[in-house]
């Protein structure tokens, strides 16, 4: 429920990994900060992206739970950007190849622009990542002073999603303040365990929440797949990825608990 309108191998070398082990599609990466790792786009054609603070309130409140991830690079000594969602009082999910220890991780809510208040936790505890299967690409973490009472988490769906249904994704591109992908982001298929969808995402939006929205209720918004593969371009066979819900419950016990509908 969305409570409130009212958290090994270095990040570099799982995507490595990951890349060597899905050559169907692109994986995609973290931001770094000096900008200098520019990975292909994974827009969808054009770039529908909307400026989240120049939305109505109804949308910016069911932005409220996500998470700007910033993770520093003991390989490079570089600093970069992923997103995440927070699935429950202290627990945010992102993806398996934006980790990196947990003393070096920490997540911000609230980044809508500069002026907007924002709070920074930092990571307690890694509880669970996948292996380094496309289809495994998530990572479960408890962050200190649970910030979803504040800030209100969204629950895990494991439904099977009929194609065209529309979702919604709510992410940090490349670092920026955040921003929501809505006109065009529809659920194409499930192969593999991989959701297979059309929102425009780009580097820095790895591990964000692929929601399915409710807009009336948005207590009944759930998140049904995490965000790891780019893949997307203008033709309408493309599509962008990541695993979903419906396969990690069968896989991960953690995951299971995390389900409501």
């Amino acid at each position: 429920m969305l409570r409130r309108i009212q958290p090994a191998l270095s990040g570099k070398l799982v995507c490595c990994m990951l890349a060597l082990l899905q050559s169907a599609v692109l994986l995609a990466a973290p931001y770094y900060l000096d900008g200098e790792r520019n990975a292909d786009r994974t827009i969808c054609g054009s770039d529908d992206n909307l400026v989240m603070v120049e939305q109505n309130e109804e949308l910016k409140k069911m932005g409220l739970p996500v998470g700007s991830l910033r993770a520093f690079d003991r390989d490079s000594g570089r600093y970069f950007i992923c997103t995440g969602t927070l699935v429950g009082p202290d627990l945010f999910l992102t993806a398996r190849h934006c980790k990196e220890a947990c003393e070096d991780l920490s997540v911000t809510f609230g980044y809508l622009s500069p002026e907007k208040r924002e709070e920074t936790f930092k990571c307690s505890e890694i509880l669970e990542a996948g292996d380094f299967e496309s289809n495994h690409d998530y990572l479960v973490m408890r962050l200190e002073g649970k910030p979803g009472v504040e800030w209100g988490w969204y629950p895990l769906s494991d439904r099977e999603i009929v194609p065209e249904t529309q979702l919604m994704m709510i992410h940090h591109p490349r670092g920026v303040p955040m921003r929501v992908s809505l006109e065009g982001c529809k659920f194409k298929a499930e192969e593999d365990g991989l959701l297979r969808h059309r929102c425009d995402t780009e580097p820095g939006s790895s591990g964000t929440g692929i929601l399915l929205p409710d807009f009336e209720n948005p207590d009944n918004t759930r998140v049904v797949g995490v965000h790891a593969f780019g893949g997307c371009t203008s033709a309408e066979t493309s599509t962008n990825s990541g695993p979903s819900i419906h396969y990690l419950a069968t896989q991960s016990e953690l995951i299971r608990s995390l389900v409501k509908d």
